[in-house]
């Protein structure tokens, strides 16, 4: 037995990232808040057909995917993961994904960035393209703009969007007509947030509380980010995997993360160099002859000083198996350097700048 914060109607619950998952207790009235700010936002008009790409036990499907797209007039397409590619979730079947996509004539889902690289190297590799979709929602982590702009130039109707659970998922988003790319999009119109001392604080958040433990008040969303005039709102990184140099320089690792995962040589990577002059990284190569010292020194060109890339580690994929990423595709970090750390406090062996010098 367990105590519920009142008004509780739905229990999602968080990627645990850095421990065991919460139960995070969510209100009918605002989900529904949400959902409807999602249609406003976005335009009815773009409702057609919606694929439910992502599992229904994620928040962001269910309201933003489902609930926004039923209100908008959409018809739903709930199948089987295995039916659109998905029997195992992190080795998708992407030609079967595409199908589905063109078969259906789908007009709008959302995806997570992995899934976004995967359709862009389908689409790429075989020339196809997407006819009928108008509008695909990408959210989950950080995604590079180039990304984004990739996606767009062989047809795919890609918009960044930011949210959290105990938000009760969506909290800005890009659309159609209020576009910026390298920004999450504009907050929606019910949220109410400000930056404080550079970290997102969510005065209204859709949150009761956890499991157990009721609350009230502003959400510290330990995010941070900034707000310009237009109230497009960006993303930093997480506050807590700040890197701070030997040369005193903050870098989120979740930027230059998503730089790398740009190159079609990198399937995973992880950023790391706290207390060191630069940031060194952890990669997972997408195939036994990338190049990764190649793809590393094209990112570096894009990098300030600061943050190149120093050296580098190939290692395996990081899977939710051998505990080093969520459920949900997002790295664990405190136990990939747990699992790491023999390799990482030695000098690298693929080291990019001492090399170049």
């Amino acid at each position: 037995p367990v105590i519920l914060p009142t008004g509780t109607a739905k229990i999602t619950f968080t990627s645990g990232t850095t421990g065991t998952p919460k139960g995070v207790c969510l209100p009918q009235q605002e989900l529904e808040e949400i959902a409807k700010g999602l249609v406003a936002s976005i335009g009815a008009e773009y409702a057609a057909q919606h694929l439910s790409i992502l599992p229904l036990s994620i928040l962001l499907e269910n309201v933003a995917g489902v609930y926004s797209a039923l209100l908008a007039g959409c018809t739903c397409h709930l199948y089987s993961l295995s039916f659109i590619g998905f029997a195992n979730p992190f080795q998708p079947d992407f030609e079967k994904l595409v199908h589905n996509l063109n078969d259906k004539k789908i007009t709008s889902g959302i995806l997570v960035p992995e899934l976004l690289r995967g359709l862009i190297k389908v689409a790429e590799l075989k020339g196809i393209r997407f006819p009928s979709l108008k509008f695909l929602a990408v959210g989950g982590a950080k995604v590079a703009p180039e990304m984004i702009n990739k996606a767009r130039s062989i047809g795919l109707p890609v918009y960044e969007g930011y949210g959290l659970s105990e938000c009760g998922s969506v909290v800005a988003l890009n659309t159609p007509d209020n576009d910026k790319p390298s920004t999450v999009g504009r907050v929606l119109p019910h949220i109410n947030l400000s930056i404080r001392n550079g970290e997102i604080i969510v005065h209204n958040p859709a949150f009761l509380g956890y499991i157990g433990a009721s609350h009230k008040g502003d959400f510290s969303t330990g995010d941070m980010g900034g707000l310009n005039e237009n109230d497009y709102l960006s993303i930093n990184g997480r506050l807590k995997n700040v890197i701070i140099t030997s040369f005193g320089r903050n870098i989120s690792p979740e930027w230059i993360e998503s730089l790398l995962l740009t190159s079609p040589d990198v399937v995973q990577a992880f950023v790391y160099g706290d207390a060191r002059p630069f940031p060194s990284a952890l990669i997972v190569p997408s195939h036994t002859d990338a190049d990764i010292a190649a793809a590393i020194s094209q990112i570096n060109k894009n990098l300030p000083d600061y943050a190149k890339i120093e050296s580098f580690y190939l290692v395996p994929p990081f899977t939710p198996q051998d505990g080093l990423l969520t459920s949900t595709g997002r790295l664990r970090r405190d136990a990939i350097l747990k699992q790491y750390h023999s390799l990482i406090i030695q000098e690298g062996t693929h080291d990019l700048l001492r090399s170049s010098c």
